[in-house]
């Protein structure tokens, strides 16, 4: 997982490295201060080798040393130089070319060159309506060179050159806005890999279902650039999807009822196909309610994987859509399955948990889940002032039934007494097998006298001439569950003792 999240970092550092590349005045800067340091350097190269005569060397000398100054400037200021001031300085890089190109004495010389670096740069870094107004003012200052040098302009030879710089500044336009679309894509396709990479880390380290599904909500909103995103689930009636997790509007707990008419979140659980609508006036209310309403929504089956739907992870959207992209679709895709493996996970450790509270044989609480059970009743009483009584109970001479029937009959008899025993008692009323033919009883909100009535019952749900002994206590207000427990045993023990088939009442009980 630490790999994945490092991989997940270095893509989106790659991508928005790319960026920054593209947009900050920062880099934008940097690359104009090396263009004019560039010119500066190829300008003073032609001066040194063969030239054409007519230039005025001495005037093109002097542009080398503005060039460079310019150059040097823009570098050392890059930091503090804002988009505008850097407009400026292309403008003041067209002046400079065009003073080179009049000093040349030659219009279609060697310096007509830097007009296309200029207006390269232009549409590669301000975007194509800035570039289309530095090739104006370059079509602009050629003009004036070319009526200056070579009398009234010859318009041929003008409509190629601009014409030319201008096919080209737009190339380079449609290139890089190529680029940023490709950047972008790969962007928001990082992005949601990111976001699945967070959820599956919630779900590799969180038991806590709604922390889970909220995280993918989050994520869902996120990665689709949503309003809001909610994972319904059917209720335990069955008879409604329930909002079990949200993210961007107060929507848990909401219930969407199976009669609800037009809801795409019932459609898309009852067919467990995709669907994206773009919603008309009040048709969202049916399924959010007028708290939220929604121009478009796209719901996602949450499948099993043999193909039932479990649940609809839902993404809306205020604004109304007309189409969702494909990456959208499939990051919602991806979340989608990221919820059914945490509803999978969910049930896994709920069985688990049943499990490993549940004696095997009788159904009935294990010895752990009954030291939980007896803590939580003595801190409610504690809290309430109410009676608490407990009993152990341990059937008389159990052995001797296995020896007789055989160990089949014997668990046969187990779970027949503790199905008859559940049953007659009430629904708060915890019943655990403690071991082998022993079990325990917690009595909450009874006293002593009826606690006694209750026993004496299951002792008359036997069958089978089978009898048991039981040692019953009620809490002092003071003692622990171990305490209280280690009480009702001794009692047992004091009525096997006296003969069995009988209950032993702690008589300072009352």
């Amino acid at each position: 997982m630490a790999d994945a999240n490092h991989g997940m970092g270095a893509v989106g550092s790659a991508i928005g490295g790319v960026n920054r590349a593209l947009d900050r005045p920062l880099n934008m800067g940097l690359v104009l201060g090396l263009l004019f340091l560039a010119g500066a350097t190829i300008g003073a190269v032609s001066l040194v080798l063969p030239h054409p005569s007519q230039y005025d060397t001495g005037a093109i000398w002097s542009n080398v040393g503005i060039s460079y100054v310019f150059g040097f400037s823009i570098l050392l200021l890059r930091r503090r130089l804002p988009v505008w001031a850097l407009q400026l300085c292309v403008l003041a890089g067209t002046l400079v070319v065009t003073r080179a190109v009049y000093y040349g004495h030659d219009p279609s010389g060697y310096y007509t060159v830097f007009y296309l670096w200029i207006c390269v740069y232009a549409f590669f870094f301000f975007g194509p309506r800035w570039g289309v107004l530095h090739v104006g003012a370059v079509g602009i200052a050629y003009a004036w060179v070319l009526t200056e040098v070579s009398g009234p302009a010859p318009v041929p030879r003008w409509l190629v050159t601009v014409g030319s710089i201008l096919v080209a500044g737009l190339l380079v336009e449609a290139l890089a806005a190529q680029l940023r679309r490709e950047t972008a894509a790969a962007a928001r396709r990082a992005s949601n890999l990111e976001a699945a990479s967070e959820v599956a880390h919630q779900l590799a380290t969180q038991s806590d279902s709604h922390a889970v599904g909220w995280a993918i909500c989050s994520a869902a909103v996120r990665t689709a650039g949503a309003s809001a995103a909610v994972l319904w689930r059917p209720t335990t009636g069955g008879d409604a999807l329930q909002a079990e997790a949200a993210a961007g509007a107060d929507l848990e707990g909401a219930h969407l009822p199976f009669v609800t008419p037009a809801s795409g979140a019932l459609q898309v659980f009852t067919s467990a196909e995709e669907r994206f609508e773009t919603l008309r006036a009040g048709h969202s209310a049916q399924e959010l309610g007028s708290g939220f309403e929604a121009g478009a929504a796209l719901w996602e089956p949450v499948l099993k994987e043999e193909g039932a739907a479990v649940g609809v992870l839902a993404v809306y959207w205020r604004d109304r859509l007309e189409e969702v992209s494909s990456e959208t679709r499939g990051a919602v895709r991806l979340l989608a399955l990221e919820a059914a493996i945490a509803i999978e996970r969910g049930e896994l450790l709920g069985r688990l948990e049943i499990a490993a509270r549940t004696d095997v044989l009788t159904g009935l609480l294990n010895r752990r889940a009954w030291d939980e059970e007896l803590g939580r009743e003595i801190a409610r009483a504690d809290r309430s002032g109410a009676a608490l009584c407990v009993a152990i109970l341990d059937l008389d001479r159990f052995k001797l039934y296995n020896d007789t029937y055989g160990h089949l009959a014997g668990d046969l008899f187990l779970k027949q007494l503790s199905a008859a025993w559940s049953q007659g008692l009430r629904t708060g009323d915890i019943l655990a097998r403690y071991g082998g033919e022993e079990f325990a009883l917690a009595l909450p909100g009874t006293n002593l006298e009826h606690a006694l009535e209750t026993l004496n019952r299951l002792r008359e749900a036997l069958t089978e001439d089978q009898t048991c002994s039981a040692g019953v206590c009620q809490w002092d207000g003071e003692e622990s569950a171990e305490r209280l427990t280690a009480r009702a045993d001794t009692l047992l023990y004091a009525a096997k003792a006296a003969g069995r088939d009988r209950i032993a009442p702690n008589d300072s009980d009352g």
